[in-house]
């Protein structure tokens, strides 16, 4: 299994760097197989560093494929998190029209950067119904199909919707069966109410990724959690860390754990 992190465009560390270099410098450091590129807008308060599917040219999507390759780092998977944003100023589906352009310019962005996996999401929005969110998504699968893209859903951001959890959501991909359409897996655990191992015995086959907080040796059956991914899943364990100081511990005790269980 191959080991990456969630990043960001953040500013440049010399004139003229491309603000994409401070994470692939950091995860080449540390020997990451990939990183997760999280697109967020720039901030209008003056932070020029957002990483935005509309704003970046043909010529900026190459610069990025030149970069990854110079560092030996893939960018395997993206993530629409400008959703958290969007979803607070429409907080029903109903209103999701343009963020529906937007997630489909992410989808082609993904494609373009070479990367297999779109982490994507409602926010804190709120559906009427089954269907309204069953229309979308297939809206969305139609654009993830023409590009060969796989569209992830995190459970704990689905339950938001008022649709039911992990569950519900497992029967939306299954109901909605396109190979295009999983889940992303990030257990909450101790937070949540299912175990690791618990919640990717229900997704089963169903996992595209895989998001990790921190390594929790207090909490997590890691032998267990493991002994679940190999029956189903054999691709990224992305960690979402977002204080870099706090990653190498992490990286180092799942390593450990990857010799003696994996």
């Amino acid at each position: 299994m191959k080991i990456g992190l969630r990043v960001g465009f953040s500013k440049p560390e010399k004139t003229g760097g491309h603000s994409f270099e401070p994470a692939l410098r950091f995860a080449s450091r540390l020997g990451l197989n990939g990183v997760e590129l999280c697109l967020d807008p720039k901030s209008p308060w003056g932070d020029d560093f957002g990483a935005w599917s509309e704003d970046l040219t043909v010529e900026d999507r190459r610069r990025i494929g030149e970069l990854c390759r110079s560092y030996g780092v893939e960018l395997a998977s993206l993530s629409s998190d400008w959703a958290w944003g969007y979803s607070r100023y429409c907080p029903r589906l109903k209103h999701w029209s343009r963020g529906l352009e937007i997630l489909k310019e992410d989808v082609k962005l993904t494609a373009d950067l070479g990367g297999k996996v779109l982490l994507i999401h409602f926010g804190v929005s709120r559906a009427e119904n089954w269907d309204e969110a069953k229309n979308i998504l297939l809206s969305l699968v139609d654009a993830a199909e023409d590009y060969g893209v796989k569209l992830g859903l995190e459970g704990g951001i689905w339950a938001r919707l008022g649709l039911g959890g992990l569950r519900e959501l497992c029967r939306m991909v299954d109901e909605i069966a396109s190979k295009h359409l999983g889940v992303y897996e990030h257990c909450y655990w101790p937070r949540g109410t299912m175990r690791p191992h618990e919640e990717i015995e229900l997704v089963g086959h169903r996992i595209v990724a895989l998001h990790s907080g921190r390594i929790d040796l207090k909490n997590v059956d890691y032998e267990a959690m493991f002994k679940a991914l190999k029956k189903y899943y054999d691709w990224y364990w992305t960690f979402e860390i977002d204080d870099w100081s706090e990653v190498e511990e992490s990286l180092s005790l799942l390593r450990e754990l990857m010799k003696k269980y994996w």
